[in-house]
């Protein structure tokens, strides 16, 4: 494990994947400490929540400064706990970065007072104004510890919230870093605190009374559980979950584009990411020569842990090892054909490595099709006509991302606006993440709510509707009393109006 309980000293022995070695050691806060931060964080929500737009964009500023200033730092902390290789790590803090520079120009403008028309009635005003919600708690994954903590933080911040963030067990040191850079950058401590632990923890932080909103980033099954909790507390909520992304390649495609694009979407970061391409759908004339060069591409790659000419780490923990080993294994038992990899690297006895794997002959009914798989892993299918690759992309359960590739632009479009799915690359892969001003979440499955965007940053706000009457008249046609005049007057305004 890279996360060890131990139940009787209430501590995590947080372990490096890539060497084995112990890191160091994290308590696991009980109910009424976190109930101690995040009343901590209500009463602080009062001073934080009355600060001006642009005086929350001044931290955050300050906070993209100090991650630059401590990046070498970071990134060292996120390879040490996650075994993902330095640049892999590098693209988190850019993309963090990236999200943050949006969120300071931005944010302003986007919460700020909105007007609105008020059609036939122009003796009022009105516009719609963003309230912060109070204490939003945010438990966050392992696979991307920084983006996946720090991207909803900011956003919650800059909309006048202040927050409590669980961060995994298997990952906990990127966000004690980051409150550590954040404390340099002067944003108060009970602005943002950090809640250490198990799943308990997060139980905890979710079914706080005091908690106004939860934005959860994992498992389908861990969102369903948080969905049903916030649900009788009706409590907002919003799910970042899982992803079978589909890669639809047509026979026109640049095929050595699509090809480089299919391993970095379902290898980079060994596949733990919830965008990664997993199932590649690929038109059967144009099929052997698309394997071959996705096999030429990944001759050219290697795998081990934080060194700049390694392009593959390992994974984050011996669960989800697991997890991909049993895929692939079951994909053998019932047919498939193990093209390249499907094995632990006998190179890294220490470390939790997956050789990249390419499966062939795959069917509906086998694991590494159907699951999430969550590793350095692509499943292939060929495909006669448009239809049927659309309808092979949309048969799983999930909905996050999705690509097309096709040198017919018109087609291209065609079948991105028929694919279920939250986003979709047009001869890309998982770009759409990187770009701000894109709103990002999942369908069916795959979650509820966006993050990110103008859409996103709302997203942690109430939004109040506000009508004022512009001249004090001292009275309305529709108040009391009602009479014959009057209901008459409405009546053939009506048919005027309207008919």
């Amino acid at each position: 494990m890279t996360a060890i309980i131990k139940e009787e000293t209430l501590e995590i022995i947080n372990l490096n994947p890539a060497t084995g070695e112990e890191i160091n050691k994290v308590r696991i806060l009980q109910k009424e400490e976190v109930e101690a931060l995040v009343y901590k964080a209500k009463e602080y929500f009062s001073i934080w929540s009355k600060l001006s737009l642009n005086d929350r964009a001044k931290y955050l500023k300050n906070l993209r400064k100090e991650i630059v200033r401590n990046m070498d730092d970071l990134v060292k902390t996120i390879c040490e706990e996650t075994g993902k290789t330095e640049m892999d790590s590098i693209i988190e803090v850019f993309t963090v970065c990236e999200h943050l520079n949006y969120i300071i120009k931005k944010g302003p403008k986007f919460l700020k007072d909105e007007k609105k028309s008020t059609g036939l009635f122009i003796h009022k005003k009105a516009y719609v104004s963003f309230q912060p919600k109070g204490v939003v708690g945010i438990i966050s994954p392992w696979n991307y510890p920084f983006i996946l903590t720090a991207g909803p933080l900011v956003q919650a911040l800059m909309a006048g919230n202040t927050v409590v963030v669980k961060p995994s067990e298997v990952t906990p040191n990127t966000t004690i870093k980051l409150r550590e850079i954040a404390t340099k950058a002067g944003i108060p401590q009970d602005a943002f605190l950090v809640a250490t632990g198990d799943g308990r923890t997060g139980a905890f932080l979710v079914e706080s009374k005091n908690t106004d909103m939860i934005c959860f980033t994992g498992s389908t099954a861990t969102g369903r559980k948080i969905a049903e909790i916030c649900g009788k507390m009706l409590k907002p909520v919003i799910l970042e979950l899982g992803g079978k992304d589909p890669m639809i390649v047509f026979e026109d495609a640049d095929l050595r584009r699509a090809a480089k694009a299919a391993l970095w979407g379902g290898i980079s970061n060994s596949g733990q990411t919830c965008i990664a391409v997993e199932r590649v759908i690929v038109q059967e004339n144009v099929y052997k020569e698309f394997v071959e060069l996705i096999q030429q591409e990944l001759s050219k790659i290697k795998q081990g842990y934080y060194n700049q000419e390694i392009s593959v780490g390992s994974m984050a923990f011996e669960k989800q090892f697991q997890i991909v080993m049993n895929q692939i294994q079951d994909a053998k038992e019932k047919g498939a054909r193990i093209i390249t990899g499907g094995s632990k690297n006998p190179e890294f006895s220490k470390g939790l490595f997956i050789t990249p794997t390419l499966i062939e002959n795959v069917s509906d009914s086998m694991k590494v099709w159907e699951e999430e798989t969550f590793g350095p892993v692509l499943a292939f299918k060929t495909f006669k006509t448009e239809e049927e690759a659309i309808a092979i992309a949309n048969q799983s359960p999930y909905g996050l991302n999705a690509s097309v590739w096709s040198k017919n632009k018109k087609r291209a479009k065609r079948v991105a606006r028929q694919v279920k799915s939250g986003a979709i690359c047009i001869n890309d892969v998982m770009v759409n993440y990187i770009i701000s001003d894109l709103p990002f979440g999942g369908v069916k499955e795959s979650g509820i709510g966006r993050v990110y965007s103008k859409e996103g940053l709302r997203a942690f706000t109430d939004m109040q509707s506000v009508v004022v009457d512009r001249f004090n008249l001292p009275f309305e046609l529709w108040w009391f009393p009602y009479s014959n005049k009057i209901k008459n007057l409405f009546k053939n305004f009506t048919k005027l109006l309207f008919g």
